[in-house]
């Protein structure tokens, strides 16, 4: 079998908000998102109708900022469900890009399509424990924060097959989880994040331990992340649009220097460069 290796690269670069016109004032940033949402960027698109967006306040002091900084990294913010495919064809390149939209955490609000051994998991005091935790109110700018630095490597290999040619798509990730808590960071939940334990080796009370010590590492991660990023007199937006029947509002932030979106939990899951990866095709010999 000849294994020939192919290397794809976008046409685009960039982010849905930002491929277009220059952002010149905040109002470009959305203009650029609706022309964009089309099936030749996003898979799915035509599931969504009714995109608007309109101004909805400057964050002018440290109250409404701490507001916005809990919002965003609580229970209430749409999130994005996606999924990417990439392969060949009948010779021919394809990728695929779905986005769905949801809200963070809903499996502390609705178990149903779970399995019996996730609903074990996900008895009605341990959901109770995780819904407060994400409504609690954080200020990490108060807190006497523990940090951890963990590198990890992955490989994910899949394998597509037809009748004439095998297809392998290989997607290499690498990096470092970055953890910040105000309580000790557990031994089991770093061995885990290293790679060096998985969940399912620990018994149920344990696995909710850990799941409610990773909610509060999240919530802390991105509130310093948060920081970061957004600042005093910086622009709220909101961004509504109409999925299969059901309205959905999503916040975003703007900087009141560059004038881009610098906060968003929803969109930038898209950017328009389809990216770079290495495909191995395997090529069967006939006889």
């Amino acid at each position: 079998m000849l294994l020939l290796a192919i290397c794809m690269y976008g046409q685009k670069n960039g982010s849905i908000y930002e491929v277009g016109d220059s952002i010149v004032n905040y109002e470009t940033n959305f203009e650029n998102l609706i022309k964009n949402w089309t099936t030749d960027n996003i898979t799915n698109a035509d599931e969504y109708t009714s995109f608007r967006y309109a101004f909805v306040e400057t964050i002018t002091d440290s109250i409404r900022y701490k507001y916005y900084r809990n919002y965003f990294t609580g229970d209430e913010v749409v999130s994005a469900s996606t999924s990417r495919y990439f392969g060949v064809k009948d010779g021919l390149k394809y990728y695929r890009f779905f986005i769905r939209p949801g809200y963070a955490y809903s499996e502390f609000y609705d178990t149903r399509g779970m399995t019996e051994k996730q609903k074990t998991i996900m008895s009605e005091d341990f959901r109770q424990k995780a819904k407060d935790l994400l409504k609690r109110d954080f200020d990490v700018d108060k807190m006497n924060l523990k940090y951890y630095t963990s590198e990890f490597h992955k490989n994910d290999t899949t394998l597509e097959a037809d009748k004439s040619s095998y297809t392998y798509n290989i997607i290499k990730s690498w990096g470092s989880a970055n953890l910040a808590s105000p309580d000790s960071i557990s031994a089991n939940y770093i061995d885990i994040i290293s790679g060096k334990k998985k969940a399912d080796q620990f018994d149920t009370t344990e696995k909710r331990r850990l799941k409610l010590e990773e909610l509060l590492i999240d919530r802390t991660v991105f509130q310093l992340r948060f920081n970061k990023k957004a600042h005093l007199g910086d622009k709220v937006y909101a961004v509504q649009f109409d999925y299969y029947g059901k309205t959905y509002t999503n916040y975003v932030i703007c900087s009141s220097k560059t004038k881009k979106v610098v906060w968003d939990n929803f969109f930038p899951n898209i950017n328009l460069a389809q990216p770079e990866y290495p495909i191995l095709i395997g090529i069967k010999n006939r006889h």
